[in-house]
């Protein structure tokens, strides 16, 4: 992979999206980053559906983004993944442009990567194989994990938290009016744990999140969700970015109670933190101790301590949550973490 050396100019980066939407977790640390590094001063262009809104110039990858598609739940698998790809592959007419060429799709970053003579930078944004792994690092592709235990015994060129623009999101002081679960509708998310805990204190429940096409995640809902739904739960489909925030400001407290091993904080609890809202979270490992923070979190793996929190809301302060957001998962902190990697690859 050829490395074209720049110093006296701005670092020209492509950021490449994934294709399916604004919403989705990936496409939501995208999405921060390209707006923080424009903010920068950075020379960035997004290549991302026709649909985003950015900060930053803008190169259309699709027409529409995947989940906005009126066909989508019709899309065979070889339909839709030739429109990711498709989506991905776009960058290569204008790569001569760049000096840096920064993907977050891991499923198409070897075959994106195999066609590109510029650095290349994949953000880890999940769990990845070790085969799978060690063929992207073979294509030449410089990859940053987002947290320390993410990799397993896979080492990344980096580690950089995610991070949002704090400065963006309004926030509420007020107590909220309903506890409140965000996540792709499936077991491991625990939704219907939120559910017990609602019902235990006599509050209000909104679910928001995906359903899904597996067969797997349809019966989770029909058997454990939708049965239990009516005034008191309240189920929504995927939203825009700005709605969702609304909720979260007017939530009592987010409900984040995830079975399985957490190594970092998932961006939702970092948006309700932006917004005001106090967390009860399953218990996160190797978070350092100056993040734990009992007046905005309650971080446990035990039923009765999210249930005593949840009828003790008064013990957590809205404004001390703000202020956590701020300090620890602005944007701009990632943003320049990212911009000195880019210049380190750049240099070698």
């Amino acid at each position: 992979m050829m490395v074209h050396k720049r110093n006296s100019q701005k670092i020209r980066i492509a950021m490449i999206a994934p294709p399916f939407g604004q919403e989705g977790g990936p496409e939501v640390v995208c999405k921060h980053l390209t707006n923080a590094l424009a903010k920068k001063g950075m020379d960035i262009t997004l290549f991302a559906p026709a649909d985003w809104k950015t900060d930053a110039k803008h190169i259309s990858t699709l027409p529409k983004s995947l989940w906005r598609m009126p066909d989508f739940k019709k899309q065979t698998d070889v339909f839709r993944r030739n429109l990711i790809f498709t989506s991905q592959l776009e960058i290569i007419k204008y790569q001569n442009n760049f000096d840096v060429i920064h993907l977050h799709a891991h499923r198409s970053a070897y075959a994106v990567a195999k066609f590109l003579n510029k650095p290349c930078v994949l953000t880890l944004h999940n769990v990845i194989e070790n085969t799978e792994f060690k063929q992207i690092k073979n294509a030449g592709i410089f990859t940053v994990a987002i947290s320390s235990g993410r990799t397993g015994k896979n080492k990344a060129t980096a580690v950089i938290e995610n991070g949002i623009d704090v400065t963006k999101m309004g926030y509420s002081t007020d107590k909220g009016k309903f506890l409140l679960f965000v996540g792709r509708i499936r077991e491991d998310k625990g939704a219907d744990l939120a559910m017990r805990i609602a019902k235990k204190t006599g509050k209000k429940l909104v679910i928001i999140g995906r359903i899904g096409n597996t067969p797997e995640r349809k019966m989770y809902f029909e058997k454990e969700i939708k049965p239990y739904l009516g005034k008191t739960v309240i189920f929504k489909d995927q939203m825009p970015q700005h709605e969702l925030y609304e909720y979260m400001k007017n939530a009592e407290a987010l409900l984040s109670l995830i079975r399985t091993r957490l190594t970092l904080f998932p961006l939702i609890v970092m948006e309700a933190l932006a917004a005001g809202t106090p967390v009860l979270s399953s218990e996160i490992q190797l978070l350092p101790k100056r993040l734990r923070d009992s007046r905005v979190l309650c971080m446990s793996n035990k039923f009765e301590d999210w249930l005593k929190a949840a009828k003790e809301i008064d013990r957590f302060d809205r404004k001390e949550c703000r202020k956590y957001a701020e300090k620890n998962f602005d944007s701009s902190v990632m943003a320049e973490k990212y911009i000195q990697l880019y210049k380190k690859i750049i240099r070698r």
